[in-house]
């Protein structure tokens, strides 16, 4: 089977549909126009087209390698060497530096730093949360001592327990 009776059995549209080959590629390759095809896709459609009609389209398919081969296709893909890049990454030398500078910024932090800074520097000191809790003042301020403000309720209970059997005999 050609691809002329194939187009006689299917319009280019019906073949455009069954093969997703755009309507333009299949006409072209009706009228043998190869000059705007390229070489890969001009035997890939031909593939296409066999397999999906069970054709053999082998006369289609040397008459686009000889024009190929006439013509030399000189939009070949060309591949370049692989540019080798410089590694970017950090050197072992830096972080080796790095970690012995951090190693030496903790051990002068923890032996040599003075320790009155540091108590000044931290929140959470011992002697900071007791003056939190419990201020030096408060110990010593007698007006808010429990004493003082139990014994002032106590005196003046006594005179209102003897004032009330006055009043109840007087009704």
């Amino acid at each position: 089977m050609q691809l002329n009776e194939i187009l006689e059995e299917n319009s280019v549209k019906a073949i455009s549909k069954r093969t997703n080959i755009a309507e333009d590629n299949i006409e072209l390759l009706l009228a043998g126009d190869f000059d705007k095809l390229k070489k890969v896709k001009t035997l890939g459609f031909i593939s296409i087209i066999e397999r999906e009609y069970k054709a053999d389209l082998g006369p289609l398919k040397e008459q686009a390698l000889s024009h190929y081969a006439q013509y030399n296709d000189t939009q070949s893909i060309t591949l370049g060497v692989p540019v080798i890049e410089e590694k970017k990454g950090k050197s072992k030398v830096f972080q080796l530096f790095i970690l012995i500078l951090l190693g030496y910024a903790s051990w002068y932090f923890f032996t040599q730093f003075d320790k009155k800074q540091l108590s000044d520097l931290l929140p959470f000191g011992e002697a900071k949360t007791s003056q939190i809790i419990m201020p030096k003042e408060a110990n010593n301020n007698a007006e808010l001592s429990i004493e003082n403000v139990i014994a002032p309720a106590q005196t003046d209970a006594s005179p209102a327990t003897d004032a009330s059997p006055a009043t109840d005999s007087g009704i």
